[in-house]
This record gives C-alpha cells, structure tokens and sequence, in this order.
C-alpha cells in the first residue's frame, strides 16, 4: 500500500471521530493529514503554506477534558462600544455602554463559552456612517451600526403611536431587532469560522437560526409571549424598506425580498406550536397553503442547526440531542412558570 493511501485512510480515520472534539483540534488534525501529503510528494510550497497555517491555528488543549469535573469550556466572546464621532449618535453609544448592552443579550449570552471555535467573535457597537449591521471576517467581528440603533428606535416610536404603545413600546422594538440582527450576523459568524456547510442560500440559513436561538434561549424572565412579540417586531423590520416593486437587482440579491422573510419567519413561528400560534393564520399572516408545511418546516430547521452546531460544543457542555431537546423543553417551561407566577406588592 502506497504512503499516500495509507496517510487518506488516517485522514478518514482522524473525520470519524472528529465529531466529538473542538473546531480548531479537528482543523489541526487537517492540516497535518495535508502536511504529510504534501511532504510524501515533494510539493516543498505546499509544505510550508500548510505549516504556516498550522502555526497559526490556536491550539485548543483537552488534557483535562477526561476528567469529567474539569471539562475544557468553549472560546469566549468580546465586548466593545466605541464612542461615535456624531454628537446626534452619543445617546446610541451611552445606551449600548452604559447598559453593557452585547454582554446582557439572554441569546449571546447563552452560547458565550459553549463553542470551540478557532477564534473568538467578537461584538462591537460603533458609527458606521449608515444604516448597517454586518459580519466582518477579516477582524472577526460582529458589528451593530449606531446609525441602525436610531433608525429602530424611530420606527418603534411611529408604531407606538399607532397603537399607543408608549415609549416603553418604542425600546422594546429597539431591543428585540437588536437581538434578531445580532444573532442574524452570528450565523454568518459561525457558517464562516465552523465551516458549517450550507447548501441554500446562507441569508436564510441565519434568519432560521436567529429565530431558532431566540426561541430556545430567550431570558428566563420572558414568557412565550413575550417571545412572540419580540420576533413579530423583528419580522415587521423586513417590511419597513418593502416597496412591493423591484428592480432586477433586488430579485438578484442575496437576501430574500422582505416580504418573503416576513412569511418565512411567521412560518417558523406557527409551525413551532401551531396550537398555541393558531391566529398567525387566521388574522391572515400567514396564508393556510404554506401553513400546513410549518410544523414539519419548523422541526425540520431546528433539527438541521442543533445537529450542526453540536459537534462544535466544548466537552464541559457536550450532550445528545435527545438530551438539548428536554433541556430546551424543561426551559420553556420554567420560563412559563416564572413569568406566570403572580405576586402581591
């Protein structure tokens, strides 16, 4: 058997069991299948590309990880509000600093240190000189645009005139979108640092998993539904820009029309407790023909990102998906009760 075979079936060897280890272990394992490829082959370039990739790999050490009281936890996330320039975008900036606004988000929160990953991600709230909200792979960062911040907070200020919400309802849309796009562009994070394979279209994919993540790990303080709401207001954003006429381009763009994202999410919404959702399609916000695909649409998304993402969870938090399931159901509940429970002052 020839040195090149024998080094392929170890890299196979090495994919099987990888499931159950860090991002950047898997990714070492890799890169050294690929160094010793390179070397039975005399590629002397190749060699030295992949060895200096792997030289710039963060080691993730599981020495301790056998020892099931001293399980290694995941990378943790960083935090930063940068003061704008524009006088008119201070207030942003000291609402986001002041509250410590990315660290509190219950969803962020939840997933803080629960993920291999080569390197952190990072969150970051600053001027960007328009309305935005992006991923940026080469700094690893996930950014929040003061510019957006204001935007929503008017929106939710012309809806709470409309139904006499109040200023309460005004921060509470702001809150609630902050929350959706954040968790929107840590998919493109996690799709870009995991390598996770997607095979639709990735703008989707993390529309799915940002309601996914705000259904499952919503604060433990908020009901049902108060969930509800937040993603209702979240979906009501993809319309605020929605013309209903289009152009060529916008039918070209990456991101599906607003109006479609609108339907999308309240599919996922309905299918995930279509009992308890059951006026979504009789108020006419969700036509009953995509509706009767929801429940097994819903099942079949939340299924898909729990499986994904599992490999990637650090050993001190590593579990089946039998197991995230009961734990996200015994959540729900808790939440229910806590938030049911009244009391007299």
């Amino acid at each position: 058997m020839s040195q090149r075979i024998l080094i392929i079936l170890l890299s196979l060897a090495l994919g099987a069991v990888s499931g159950a280890f860090g991002y950047s272990l898997v990714a070492q394992k890799r890169r050294a299948v690929e160094l010793s490829i390179a070397r039975a082959e005399g590629r002397a370039e190749a060699e030295k590309a992949v060895a200096d990739e792997m030289a710039a790999l963060k080691p993730v050490v599981f020495a301790k990880a056998a020892n099931s009281e001293t399980k290694a936890g995941g990378v943790q996330f960083g935090y930063e509000y940068i003061k704008p320039r524009s006088p008119e975008l201070e207030p942003f900036y000291k609402m986001a600093h002041d509250g410590d606004m990315l660290r509190k988000l219950p969803e962020v929160h939840a997933i803080d240190g629960m993920l291999m990953l080569p390197r952190p991600i990072n969150y970051v709230t600053a001027q960007c000189n328009e309305v935005n909200a992006f991923y940026s792979p080469e700094r690893n960062e996930v950014v929040m645009c003061y510019e957006t911040m204001k935007t929503l907070l008017d929106r939710g200020t012309e809806l709470a005139k409309e139904n006499g919400g109040g200023d309460a309802y005004a921060q509470r849309y702001l809150d609630a979108n902050v929350r959706f796009i954040l968790l929107h562009e840590t998919g493109h994070a996690l799709i870009s640092l995991l390598e996770i394979p997607i095979t639709g279209r990735e703008e989707d994919a993390v529309d799915q998993l940002a309601t996914t993540l705000m259904q499952r790990f919503a604060g433990m303080d908020e009901s049902t539904g108060v969930v509800t709401e937040n993603l209702r207001m979240a979906s009501n954003w993809f319309l605020v820009r929605s013309t209903g006429q289009y152009s060529l381009d916008a039918y070209a763009d990456q991101h599906a029309l607003g109006e479609q994202r609108y339907f999308n999410l309240q599919c996922l919404l309905y299918g995930s407790d279509p009992a308890r959702y059951l006026s979504i399609v009789t108020d006419g916000d969700l036509p009953e023909a995509r509706a009767k695909g929801c429940p097994e649409e819903a099942r079949r998304i939340s299924r898909s990102w729990l499986r994904l993402l599992l490999p990637y969870v650090a050993p001190k938090y590593q579990m089946t998906e039998e197991k995230a399931n009961r734990l996200f159901e015994q959540r729900e509940r808790e939440r229910d009760r806590n938030t049911g429970v009244q009391y007299v002052r």
